[in-house]
């Protein structure tokens, strides 16, 4: 019996201890997928759902990146370097959403005239 539970921990504890080798971060699944997405969008009714999946994904991290700027020029109560701290982090933090903002909105309009263009055809 003691051998038969020293054999199943065993096997848990490894099991365990690879499953954070393949694991990925939420940002890095959301990124397969979408890229996933994309390349398997071939009508144009696809691209063009696709391209609005894009447009709001953009919208929303345009939207995070205002609120951020927003908080960060709230007044809080606190020391004064800490607040300075928080602030530069709230501002580089923003800049990063816009930055993929404007990734997700240039993609999307590339799929959309993608789509017109098979549509034409």
């Amino acid at each position: 019996m003691k051998t038969t539970k020293i054999i199943a921990t065993g096997i848990l504890a490894m099991g365990l201890a690879t499953a954070n080798l393949h694991a990925l971060d939420t940002n890095e699944r959301l990124e397969l997928l979408e890229t996933a997405m994309i390349e398997q969008a071939s009508t144009p009714a696809q691209k063009s759902a696709v391209s609005e999946y894009l447009a709001n994904v953009a919208k929303e991290k345009t939207e995070l990146a205002q609120a951020l700027r927003e908080r960060a020029g709230a007044p809080r109560g606190g020391k004064i370097l800490s607040q300075m701290n928080e602030k530069k982090e709230l501002l580089r933090r923003a800049d990063a959403l816009e930055k993929e903002a404007k990734k997700y909105k240039n993609v999307s309009m590339d799929l959309r005239s993608e789509s017109k263009q098979v549509a034409q055809n």
